[in-house]
């Protein structure tokens, strides 16, 4: 058997590397490669690959999969994150590949990142930095308290329960929307109640091909001075980003999200915070991430898979 892992070997301690080489061969892949030219391709054991999407520019796709599994000897595939639209899926449905996630790693990271992007735009810290941090008394910089403010959230899943309960201890009032009705001192409503008349939004839910759309432009344009807080979707996935961009910069919301391709906030004009994707990338969440993973892969070769998405 060979594992092959597509991440930094100082990211795993000498125990997990040798809980690993006790049930194969391991090749850390640490240097972004061509998929063409992916190490895995020119041999014909039996492997179990542990990928990360920045190896693959988060789409593993069919043909690549296709290449790997001319060998016919691929086993499995043990993903480093808790999505997994990236990779096809149904390719490996249908050649049965076995494919697992990491549930859970990072919510109090990812969560905890969303409060100090709420803060941000709270503060006007986009607008301070655009500024130099010029001291300016003027209406455009006045900054607005937390307390007593009104929060809703998008989806109520693990992460998007944290910012509830984070918000909720700042004093905030908490609007949700969710799929089903969930057991907690939320006020559940509807996407249109949330969009007219919360302060702070934040979309929690996971992208697929049934979430994508739920954020209209009709919802959009009911936004009056609200802030809106995105770190777990891609924006141009789940919604219209240049009109939240076209928005923010007349003033009207303020907008927060994390980039992919290095643009920076400076190049928009108003309240817009960008940030670089370190929402997960704590120490203790990388720590949980690599624990997980390397259980996962060993659960496979002892046949009592755990965390299968198929």
């Amino acid at each position: 058997m060979k594992i092959y892992i597509t991440y930094t070997k100082n990211s795993f301690t000498e125990e997990q590397i040798e809980e690993l080489e006790k049930i194969g061969k391991v090749y850390f892949l640490e240097k972004v490669f061509a998929l063409d030219k992916a190490p895995y391709l020119e041999d014909d054991e039996e492997k179990i690959l542990l990928v990360d999407p920045d190896w693959y520019n988060w789409d593993m796709n069919k043909e690549h999969l296709g290449k790997i599994k001319k060998l016919k000897k691929l086993k499995a595939i043990c993903l480093s994150t808790t999505a997994y639209d990236w990779i096809n899926l149904k390719y490996c449905r249908n050649n049965h590949i076995i494919v697992t996630n990491i549930p859970k790693y990072s919510t109090d990271s990812v969560a905890e990142y969303a409060i100090f992007l709420m803060m941000c735009l709270a503060k006007k810290f986009p607008l301070q930095l655009k500024k130099n941090l010029k001291m300016e008394y003027s209406q455009e910089m006045l900054t607005t308290e937390i307390r007593n403010k009104t929060v809703g959230i998008i989806g109520l899943g693990t992460i998007g329960s944290r910012v509830a309960e984070l918000c909720s201890n700042l004093g905030m009032n908490v609007l949700y929307w969710n799929r089903t009705n969930k057991e907690n001192n939320y006020k559940n409503t509807d996407l249109e109640t949330i969009f007219t008349n919360a302060d702070f939004i934040f979309p929690m839910f996971a992208t697929n091909d049934e979430t994508k759309k739920i954020i209209s432009d009709k919802l959009i344009n009911k936004m009056k001075d609200n802030a809106f807080i995105n770190v777990i979707n891609n924006p141009k996935e789940i919604y219209n980003h240049p009109l939240m961009i076209e928005l923010a910069e007349q003033g009207k919301i303020s907008y927060a999200f994390e980039i992919y391709n290095n643009e920076n906030m400076y190049k928009y004009k108003g309240n817009i915070m960008t940030t670089s994707p370190y929402s997960f990338y704590t120490k203790e969440a990388i720590e949980r991430l690599v624990a997980i993973w390397c259980e996962n892969t060993i659960s496979i070769i002892n046949g009592k898979e755990q965390n299968i998405v198929l």
